[in-house]
């Protein structure tokens, strides 16, 4: 056949599926998982036969990059654009909120008339409008803005038998979470067919980042081989693998297969334990939130039918996670919302999935500002398909890597090829021209019938995130920026301990303890830990300058202030004030319109 009826074939293919059934996406992204933490990759500990079986029968990303770390992939991921213009630039606090005005993946899938889905972590903003329910998704399962066992996750959550928000409501399900997140896309998918709608069904699991609790049993075939939080770490992914073992199962039992997109990523590269201790790297440098290409070039697996995309293969040309909502865009034929569109970073994957078309030069750029402001030529990375040049500050020194040849980054070529680096230099300028960096603090909105759940890491300061320290009564600044929508009455409810905690404002409380899995996790991250008593006479409110007190009333739980405020803009703070007169931020507000 001749290359014009390839084309003419593949044309007339694609739009038979779009004419009959349209084209299903799944997208399956764990947490803290590298390139090298996969078996197909080499990795000589692990076992991943299912993610080696989707490898095997897919098409292969070998030069396939996110962000150095979570929040700022998924902000990329869901818009096709770098996240530095999403507002993106943190894990916690009000710079892991994405933009108003940033058009969501889900979004473009609803327009269309999918039914969306997303299960575990969210991560790009609490309370509305920034839930995924707010921005396109129908369904949601998961933990609140952050991860596991921080202030915004469900007190106590271990992994095992936890509270989930379900569609903005706490709801308690049994299981391990992987578990329960496939079990409730698998759900989600058999309830879109009903409805006879599409499906857009994101898995993003919360494993295997810290904290590594697995039960017991989990640990044992790696007990002779690795340290126990390393085991725990491989037995994390292990569960992720034995899932998408079912889920392609469960794909080919319904009569998916043949119709559906199944995409496999991770967030960030590897964050195994004991990295000094011969940690496998696939031969790169670097861990989860380095510059260096072990910090970010990730596995991603593209199955799709073969009609579509051909044969599984391994295709080497510099992608990257912005580059699947194009794909998907065009493969499936998706509308855009009916709202403004800000233009894309990212590329459809369609000529190189296809063969038809050439790739070309491009220009990726992450910079890593966890908790801070950008700013120019400070902790950069700028990728192309030859290079890797790395700037730590201005006036500081530059490194560049011929990455080709030298993708282990052990030899630093600036000083030979200065006007590589002052080219690369200038397209970085003027990518940083283009870039929106103002600092804008997104705030979440106090709607009627939305109550606002304020804890530590969301705050406008760089606090404590875990529920560890809250245990520990480890001091926060509890300042929260929010938005008043209208003129009325909003009452604020100030807690030491969250609501679902029997215990009193100056009570401690035991640690948690679960029988049915073992606590092997970050030394910040514990909850097996007791909850110190703090001595609580009077609380303090204090909004946007104008503060009002309140006795603690025995054995009370929660001090409540109902207020009058007028539209606008409200910066609030929450102070814990001992008998002595001693100042201690308060760890959770639950602020609604009356």
């Amino acid at each position: 056949m001749k290359p014009s009826s390839i084309v003419v074939s593949f044309l007339v293919t694609v739009c038979a599926v779009r004419a009959g059934q349209p084209l299903n996406v799944v997208l399956v992204m764990t947490d803290d998982q590298g390139y090298p933490d996969i078996a197909y990759h080499g990795n000589p500990i692990i076992q991943t036969p299912n993610m080696d079986k989707l490898a095997a029968s897919s098409i292969q990303f070998s030069d396939f990059h996110v962000n150095p770390f979570c929040s700022p992939t998924r902000a990329a991921l869901m818009t096709g654009r770098m996240s530095d213009r999403s507002g993106v630039t943190s894990t916690n606090t009000h710079r892991n909120y994405m933009r108003r005005n940033e058009v969501v993946m889900a979004e473009f899938f609803k327009a269309s008339g999918y039914r969306t889905g997303i299960f575990g972590k969210w991560h790009l903003g609490a309370n509305y409008p920034y839930r995924p329910i707010d921005r396109g998704f129908d369904e949601w399962l998961g933990l609140g803005n952050n991860g596991l066992a921080t202030c915004q996750d469900h007190w106590d959550n271990d992994r095992m038998h936890d509270t989930y928000w379900h569609n903005g409501k706490p709801e308690k399900r049994e299981g391990f979470d992987v578990d329960v997140y496939f079990e409730a896309a698998m759900a989600f998918i058999k309830d879109a067919r009903r409805r006879g709608q599409p499906f857009f069904s994101y898995i993003a699991t919360n494993v295997p980042h810290w904290d590594w609790n697995v039960p017991a049993d989990w640990l044992k075939p790696y007990e002779a081989t690795c340290s126990r939080e390393r085991a725990a770490f491989y037995a994390s992914i292990n569960r992720v693998d034995h899932n998408l073992g079912r889920l392609m199962a469960f794909l080919d039992k319904e009569g998916l297969a043949d119709n559906t997109i199944l995409v496999f990523l991770t967030d960030n590269g590897s964050d195994v334990p004991d990295k000094s201790q011969d940690a496998y790297t696939a031969g790169m440098r670097g861990f989860k939130g380095a510059r260096y290409e072990g910090g970010h070039r990730v596995p991603c697996f593209f199955r799709a039918p073969e009609s579509l995309v051909g044969k599984s293969r391994v295709i080497d040309g510099l992608t990257a996670h912005l580059d699947l909502l194009p794909t998907f865009i065009d493969y499936c034929g998706l509308k855009s919302p009916d709202r403004e569109l800000l233009p894309f970073d990212g590329r459809s994957l369609k000529p190189l999935l296809s063969g038809d078309g050439t790739w070309g030069e491009r220009m990726i750029v992450y910079h890593h500002h966890n908790g801070q402001p950008l700013k120019k030529n400070t902790r950069a990375v700028v990728l192309t398909p030859e290079w890797r040049m790395i700037q730590e500050k201005p006036g500081g020194k530059t490194e560049l890597y011929r990455i080709r040849e030298d993708r282990a980054q052990e030899r630093n070529v600036a000083e030979e090829y200065p006007e590589t680096v002052t080219a690369l230099k200038a397209k970085y300028d003027a990518h940083w021209k283009a870039l929106d960096t103002r600092d804008i603090m997104e705030r979440p909105i106090m709607a009627k019938g939305q109550e606002m759940r304020l804890t530590p890491d969301i705050t406008n300061a760089g606090n404590p995130i875990t529920q560890q320290a809250i245990r520990q009564g480890r001091p926060i600044t509890p300042v929260w920026l929010l938005e008043v929508p209208a003129d009325g009455r909003y009452r604020f409810e100030v807690r030491r301990w969250p609501r679902g905690v029997e215990a009193a404002m100056s009570d401690p409380i035991p640690p948690t303890t679960d029988p049915d899995i073992e606590y092997i996790g970050h030394k910040t991250y514990r909850i097996d830990v007791p909850g110190v008593a703090l001595d609580v006479a009077k609380v303090e409110l204090t909004l946007s300058g104008r503060a009002t007190e309140k006795p603690v009333k025995k054995d009370a739980a929660s001090v409540t202030f109902d207020v009058d405020l007028p539209k606008g803009n409200v910066d609030v703070e929450a102070w814990l004030i001992s008998s002595d007169g001693k100042r201690q931020g308060a760890y959770f507000v639950y602020a609604r319109q009356m």
